[in-house]
């Protein structure tokens, strides 16, 4: 458990160092930022330390985004996006039409609210 921790503290100070990065170069307001990762991971829920357990908190992958010109601030979906939506996002965000064989739907009517 504590080398998973110490994993995800050093998620954590990298993702610090991209946004302060961001930041001091100006183009944090210009930078669609997309945090998101696997499927949840029991700390202690249901008496599991692990992830391969058919409960809730497994099932669901967190996605965090932030592109001030698109997304408000502290907005929250109950919408559906799966990671196969990602590809289609980017390629509409910068116009670029998406392939046919390219699964997934644009993420961006969310983005906009």
């Amino acid at each position: 458990m504590r080398d998973y921790m110490q994993s995800v503290a050093a998620v954590d100070d990298s993702i610090g160092k991209v946004l302060d990065y961001l930041e001091e170069s100006g183009e944090i307001d210009n930078t669609l930022i997309v945090y998101t990762s696997d499927q949840g991971f029991f700390l202690g829920e249901h008496g599991f330390f692990d992830k391969r357990f058919m409960y809730e908190p497994t099932l669901h992958t967190p996605l965090l985004m932030r592109y001030p010109p698109m997304i408000r601030p502290g907005s929250v979906t109950d919408k559906m996006a799966l990671n196969l939506d990602y590809g289609a996002t980017f390629l509409d965000l910068v116009g670029a039409t998406k392939p046919d064989d390219v699964q997934g739907e644009s993420l961006l009517p969310v983005m906009r609210g």
